[in-house]
């Protein structure tokens, strides 16, 4: 008899068998899943390049570095307005940012509809991580207004990573902390890097609709959601 506190999915041997693997951890990403906060991101960037002197948009942020990992995205802005780069004085600038993110967090951002219930209703029952590209300063800040800072058993943020999505690092390295098979973990994503670095950890992916993506930017994923209303134990169990 199967355990109705871990859905299964199905794997196929060599032999044609259908085997049950059981679903024991379920992986978040954080910006656009836990928090739609990529316009505050994108204020803290904006802010952070005019102390500088360097002029970005908002259209300039979402068509080149959205997304990006922060060391990354400060090489491409250097690169394009022709300043000089250097390891520290980016991570520096890295730093700075997130600490404006982190004081317009507190403040003006709320969660998606639906996840902090359906976090604390599925941390009794799985095994919780969290992946994110964002520091760990901007981490805790969400976390912590949410009063879902005990929920996850590991927390990777972009610090903890060399390679930021579509690269798979970022959920390897969070099942490997957990001492979890991929083929137990399900990755709860909104963007198509992100999903790209769920299937190449190997692992199932369920994508979630918002404010900032598209159902045909989602099509890697094993199911597509609107809402976390749709996100069940039978939901999981049919993958």
């Amino acid at each position: 008899m199967s355990d109705p506190t871990h859905p299964t999915f199905s794997l196929t041997s060599e032999t044609g068998e259908i085997i049950k693997t059981p679903i024991t951890t379920l992986i978040f990403d954080m910006d656009g899943v836990i928090v739609d906060s990529e316009h505050l991101h994108c204020q803290a960037w904006i802010q952070a390049y005019q102390e500088l002197g360097i002029p970005i948009t908002e259209d300039y942020y979402f068509s080149t570095i959205s997304g990006k990992h922060g060391l990354d995205s400060t090489r491409i802005v250097f690169e394009q307005h022709q300043k000089e780069y250097h390891p520290a004085f980016a991570a520096s600038l890295v730093l700075r940012k997130d600490q404006l993110a982190s004081e317009l967090m507190k403040h003006y951002i709320p969660p998606i509809p639906g996840v902090v219930e359906t976090i604390k209703r599925f941390a009794k029952s799985y095994k919780l991580g969290l992946g994110s590209t964002s520091s760990m300063v901007v981490v805790n800040t969400i976390l912590t207004k949410f009063a879902i800072d005990d929920k996850f058993s590991v927390i990777i943020s972009g610090e903890g990573v060399k390679q930021g999505k579509p690269h798979p690092e970022v959920y390897e390295k969070i099942a490997k902390l957990l001492e979890e098979d991929p083929h137990h973990c399900i990755v709860i994503e909104d963007s198509k890097s992100g999903i790209m670095a769920a299937k190449s950890a190997g692992m199932k992916c369920i994508a979630i609709l918002n404010s900032r993506n598209k159902k045909e930017d989602l099509v890697n994923a094993d199911v597509v959601i609107s809402s976390f209303a749709e996100l069940s134990d039978e939901l999981i169990a049919s993958l």
